[in-house]
C-alpha cells in the first residue's frame, strides 16, 4: 500500500524520536576531548568538505586525533584504517557510541536525527555546495512536516563555513535560519581547484578512470530531483564529443556522474563509449581530471569555475525545474551558456567565446562576493584543534 508523502515524514519523525530514546543512556559517557566524527553525504562517501578537513588534520597534527568516519559500507573504506583512521559501520552501536562521545563532529549534509545533541559537542557544518544557485531549505516550497524533520536533521550547528557572501546570507542565514558563526574560507574541497593540482595527482586520477593518453574528458553530472527519479535527460554524447573536437581541438570522452542522492539507483546512459564515473569515490577528484563540465543546476558550476574551466548547463526541464524549487538568483544572470535541448548545447559549445568567458565568471565570483581563499581545509582544521586542545606540528 503507497503511503503519502506527508505520512512517511510524520513516520521519519517518530522513528527519530524514538531513536533518540533508546540511545539516550549513552548520552551519561563521558565526552573524549580529543575524538573527532567525520561523515560525508550521509555516510556514503570518503569526499568533500570532511574528506579534506580530515586529511588536514592528518598533516597538522599526526597522531594527536581519534579521528573516526561512519560508512554505510565500510569495506569500501577499510584502507583508512592504515592510516589510524577509525573506520565504522554506519548505525552500528560502535558507531553510535563514537558519536554521542565526539568532542567534534563533522558534516557536509544532514546529521541522524536519531542521535541527541549532547552538550560539549561542538558541531561544524560544512555543506556540500558553494555559490548561491537552487533553492534549499526553507526558501523552497516544503511542507511544514519536511521543515520538522530536515529541523530536526540540522540542528545544532557550532560553526558553518562559506564559499561566498551570497551563500551566507540567502542560504546560511535566509534558508537555513542560522544564526551562529560562519567561517568565510571557501569550501575545503575546493582548496586545490583554487591553488591548482599537484600535474601527477591529475595524471592519476585521469589513469584511474580510463582516460588515454592525448583524451580530453567532458564530465556530464546533473544533479537531483526532488522526485529522485532517473534524470539523465537523452543527453546525444556523440554530439556533444563531436562539439568538442571542433571548438577546442583533440580526442574527448564524455562521462557520466550521478548525484550522491540516486548513486545508489541510477547509472549512466553509457552509449557512444560515455564513461560510468557515478561510482567514483570523489567528485573534486573529477572534476580536477576534467576539462569541461556539463550540468544544470548543480552547485559544482561554482567548484568548475573557480579553476575557470568551461561549464556549459543542459537544462531540459528548466520551466518544471524552476516552478518546483526555484533560484536565489535568475539562471539567466549566471555566466554559464545555458542550453535546453542538445542542439542548442552543440551550438554553445562551438561559439564558446573563452575571454568573455573568463570574464563574466570573474564578474560571478565578484557578485556573489567569494571567499575561497585556497587554504578553507587548514582553517577548519585549525579551529577543531582549538576546540580539542591539541597544538599543531611543525
Amino acid at each position: 500500500m503507497l503511503i503519502s508523502h506527508k505520512a512517511s515524514y510524520i513516520i521519519k519523525i517518530g522513528t527519530a524520536l524514538a531513536g533518540r530514546a533508546i540511545v539516550s543512556p549513552l548520552c551519561l559517557l563521558p565526552i573524549q576531548k580529543k575524538r573527532v566524527l567525520f561523515q560525508s553525504f550521509r555516510e556514503k562517501q570518503y569526499a568533500c568538505n570532511p574528506r579534506y578537513i580530515s586529511e588536514a588534520l592528518e598533516r597538522l597534527c599526526p597522531g594527536e586525533l581519534e579521528i573516526g568516519w561512519a560508512f554505510r559500507q565500510p569495506e569500501k573504506f577499510a584502507y583508512l584504517r592504515e592510516r589510524g583512521i577509525r573506520v565504522m559501520q554506519s548505525g552500528s552501536w560502535e558507531a553510535i557510541q563514537f558519536a554521542l562521545t565526539a568532542k567534534v563532529v563533522c558534516v557536509n549534509t544532514y546529521y541522524k536525527p536519531t542521535l541527541p545533541r549532547r552538550r560539549g559537542q561542538y558541531f561544524l557544518r560544512t555543506w556540500h555546495g558553494g555559490g548561491a544557485y537552487k533553492r534549499v531549505g526553507s526558501m523552497t516550497k516544503m511542507e511544514w512536516y519536511d521543515r520538522v524533520y530536515i529541523d530536526m536533521q540540522q540542528s545544532g550547528a557550532n560553526l558553518y563555513l562559506s564559499s561566498s557572501k551570497m551563500f551566507t546570507d540567502l542560504v546560511l542565514r535566509k534558508s537555513f535560519g542560522y544564526t551562529g558563526e560562519v567561517m568565510e574560507e571557501g569550501m575545503p574541497r575546493n582548496d586545490l581547484l583554487v591553488r591548482g593540482a599537484p600535474e601527477e595527482m591529475v595524471r592519476a586520477i585521469r589513469e584511474r578512470i580510463g582516460l588515454k593518453d592525448g583524451e580530453h574528458l567532458a564530465l556530464y553530472a546533473p544533479t537531483y530531483r526532488d522526485d529522485t527519479q532517473v534524470h539523465a535527460f537523452g543527453l546525444d554524447y556523440a554530439a556533444l564529443t563531436d562539439a568538442l573536437s571542433a571548438r577546442f581541438g583533440g580526442a574527448w570522452r564524455a562521462g557520466f556522474r550521478s548525484h550522491h542522492v540516486t548513486m545508489y539507483y541510477e547509472k549512466g546512459d553509457n552509449t557512444h563509449g560515455a564513461l560510468d564515473l557515478t561510482d567514483y569515490p570523489d567528485m573534486q577528484e573529477l572534476l580536477l581530471a576534467a576539462d569541461v563540465l556539463v550540468t544544470d543546476y548543480s552547485s559544482s558550476i561554482w567548484d568548475m569555475s573557480l579553476a575557470f574551466k568551461p561549464t556549459f548547463l543542459y537544462c531540459p526541464d528548466l520551466d518544471r525545474y524552476r516552478a518546483e524549487r526555484d533560484f536565489y538568483i535568475d539562471i539567466h544572470e549566471w555566466p554559464f551558456p545555458l542550453a535546453a535541448d542538445n542542439a542548442a548545447l552543440a551550438a554553445n559549445i562551438r561559439g564558446f567565446d573563452e575571454e568573455k568567458y573568463r570574464a563574466d565568471v570573474a564578474a560571478h565570483h565578484a557578485r556573489l562576493g567569494s571567499c575561497e581563499t585556497g587554504h578553507a581545509s587548514e582553517a577548519a582544521a585549525r579551529r577543531i584543534m582549538q576546540v580539542c586542545g591539541v597544538t599543531e606540528k611543525n
